[in-house]
């Protein structure tokens, strides 16, 4: 039984290794320092990574490694993709590689930016559910790293406001579960971005929390987008047009670093809308009008503007052209049809999650059950096992009951004629058998099972054995010594066959041996193949008996 137990648990152990190995090896010490400074440093990360020189790499996994880190600097220090080969080689690697399970998570949220910079936003939204899908349930950073990009690409591409808040919302949850500040404030100025076409009250709030973290971690890029964003929550959906006047200027003396086409166009609307057409067709011009022409918003913004500019200065037929160019686009930033494949997308892909999720859980329902039967199944084998040791005890007492000792006294009446010390000992082994019998009329089988563990070797020890056999040898003309002779005959059928010589029954030699009654009939039946004998073994031991 014990070996059984330790072949279960060996197995078991054997299985817990094998699927708590990730398969993963040491990788190059250059690459591992890139990697721990990805996130605080990402272009002394790059600088390092494009110093190791991917041919000098012996092992595969380094590679790919640093083809991975790679792609995540570029993208960290906003250089644009122009092709995906080292992202693809990446992600081929650690798809054959199961043990890598972040890295992979990894290699597809990179694969979706790449897809995404190289103009194929379908593709990135299917990258990132894969990457949803394969991320593990604690990798909170990597799940928050996806939902930011899923909620950008919305974003990006005209989506469902609700939508991108909703992503934003449970990327900042990740962040907020790892503690990463940075990220957090991230997602909170996403969040408040989305929410001002929903909620001007709460896109204000959630900006005045991302400006609270940026001054905490001394961000001034994050201070003066969280600023020029309030400049424009000001100015378009509230018409405070000084409040937001007095924010821009600002913004313009002291992070002019910082200051780009959003700031610009926010001006230029505001001076448009107190009459400054001169300062706002300034401000006009200093937008870069290559970059806007990819963001809808932006080119809403241009021309609203405008519109309000031709119409300070009474061209009613130029402002309603401006106005209409307007409406146009902001119409079609409503019915994108990008918007609606890469919904669909995310709706196939989810269903696909569900539905493998799903099969998990009814593959671990399986496995669930088969522990449970296995364990069932060991614990009525050990049950079944303890009950026979526990109460095999209570049997032999039982039959016990029904002993006839006449034999008993006859042998003990013989020998206290000629063997004094043989008398004394089987004395003492019918004492311990009558006084187990005894017992079972006020004691438990488990206090007489311990009794009998405790008992038995001091009763039937050596001394005993030597004195029965030299004892049977004398009144038996050398009976032990000549069944000795039996190469097939060990000292315990010898033992066992010197208490059937004596006339003890089967069920005290059970008790003297502190076996069970039926061994002890089955043990008579081997010793009698043993001697090949065609006789049962009393008979034939009685016959050696009375040659004397």
């Amino acid at each position: 039984m014990k070996h059984l137990l330790t072949v279960i648990l060996s197995i078991l152990a054997l299985v817990a290794t094998v699927t708590g190995c990730d398969g993963a090896h040491r990788y190059d010490a250059r690459l591992v320092r890139a990697d721990s400074l990805m996130r605080p440093d990402p272009d002394s990360a790059l600088a390092i990574v494009q110093a190791v020189d991917r041919d000098s790499l012996t092992r595969e996994g380094d590679r790919a490694y640093r083809d991975l880190l790679l792609t995540q600097a570029r993208y960290r220090c906003y250089i644009t993709a122009t092709s995906d080969s080292d992202i693809n080689r990446a992600l081929s690697y650690y798809r054959a590689h199961s043990g890598e399970r972040e890295k992979l998570t990894r290699a597809l949220i990179y694969k979706g930016t790449v897809m995404d910079e190289l103009g194929h936003p379908d593709s990135a939204m299917l990258y990132y559910k894969q990457a949803e899908a394969t991320a593990a349930p604690d990798d909170y950073f990597n799940l928050g790293q996806i939902n930011t990009r899923i909620g950008s690409l919305y974003r990006i591409h005209y989506a469902n406001e609700e939508i991108c808040f909703d992503k934003y919302s449970k990327a900042l949850h990740y962040y907020q579960i790892t503690g990463n500040k940075p990220m957090q404030q991230n997602s909170l100025y996403n969040m408040a971005v989305c929410s001002s076409v929903l909620n001007v009250n709460d896109s204000k709030r959630y900006l005045q929390q991302a400006l609270d973290l940026a001054i905490e971690l001394k961000d001034s890029f994050y201070i003066y987008k969280c600023q020029e964003r309030m400049c424009n929550l000001l100015a378009i959906k509230e018409s405070k047009l000084s409040e937001a006047r007095k924010i821009a200027l600002n913004c313009l003396r002291d992070y002019s670093d910082y200051v780009g086409n959003e700031l610009f166009l926010d001006i230029a609307y505001i001076n448009a809308c107190q009459g400054y057409n001169d300062s706002a067709r300034y401000y006009l011009g200093l937008v870069d009008s290559k970059e806007i022409q990819a963001d809808g918003q932006n080119k809403v913004k241009q021309n609203l503007t405008l519109s309000i500019i031709f119409l300070n200065e009474g061209d009613t037929i130029k402002s309603n052209y401006y106005n209409t160019i307007k409406s146009t686009i902001a119409d079609s930033i409503d019915n994108n049809t990008e918007k609606n494949q890469i919904q669909h997308i995310e709706i196939l892909k989810n269903k696909e999650i569900s539905r493998i999720k799903n099969q998990r859980i009814k593959n671990l329902q399986w496995v669930i059950w088969a522990l449970a039967l296995l364990f069932i199944a060991i614990l009525a084998v050990l049950i079944l096992y303890y009950y026979h040791r526990f109460h095999y005890i209570k049997s032999i007492i039982e039959a016990l009951k029904k002993t006839d000792v006449d034999k008993h006294e006859e042998l003990l009446n013989e020998l206290k004629n000629k063997d004094s010390r043989m008398s004394q000992l089987v004395e003492n082994l019918v004492a311990f058998i009558q006084i187990t019998i005894d017992s079972t009329e006020h004691d438990s089988p488990a206090v007489i099972r311990r009794r009998l563990k405790e008992n038995v070797g001091s009763v039937v020890n050596d001394d005993f054995w030597d004195e029965l056999m030299s004892n049977l040898d004398k009144r038996h003309d050398g009976i032990m010594t000549k069944l000795a002779e039996n190469p097939r005959l060990s000292e315990n059928d010898l033992r066992f066959m010197g208490l059937m010589c004596c006339g003890f029954n089967y069920v005290e030699i059970a008790i003297t041996l502190g076996y069970s009654p039926y061994y002890i009939s089955q043990k008579r039946i081997k010793l009698a193949k043993k001697l090949a004998l065609k006789i049962p073994l009393q008979e034939y031991l009685d016959s050696l008996l009375h040659k004397k």
